[in-house]
């Protein structure tokens, strides 16, 4: 009995880790070398209600579905989840666009800007934008 509770837990615990893991060609969603990415849902299996997600940086050749460590597709509820999860990730919506000829939904979003705290051994005269208070 012990045994059987341990694997469960072992299993749990295993599956909660894989969960919060999102990569896209191997490389963590935050660690993208882009400013803005463009996402699309390609349709699920057949009769389920879960989308994986397609996301392109302008990398060329094949677009990249967000995937685990694994390399498998994570299936999501729908695209308010991904955008959630690419809000945690660093990014913020821009635009949503209706393709007419085949009804699919294309996201357009932008990484958040970073601040960069203040010192006064900055060169140059640059000013850094507060996104919270949309003020300089």
């Amino acid at each position: 009995m012990k045994t059987k509770l341990f694997l469960l837990v072992l299993m749990v615990t295993g599956s909660i880790t894989f969960a919060r893991a999102q990569y896209v060609n191997e490389k963590p969603i935050r660690e993208l070398d882009a400013d803005y990415i463009r996402i699309w849902s390609d349709s699920g299996p057949l009769l389920s209600s879960k989308n994986t997600v397609r996301v392109d940086w302008g990398q060329g050749g094949r677009t990249p579905q967000i995937t685990d460590n694994r390399r498998r597709a994570i299936s999501f509820n729908g695209m308010i989840a991904v955008l959630n999860m690419l809000s945690k990730e660093g990014f913020e919506l821009i635009e949503i666009v209706r393709d007419s000829k085949d009804e699919t939904e294309i996201f357009y979003l932008k990484r958040k800007e970073r601040l960069i705290p203040y010192s006064d051994s900055n060169t140059g005269n640059a000013v850094e934008y507060d996104s919270r208070t949309h003020s300089r």
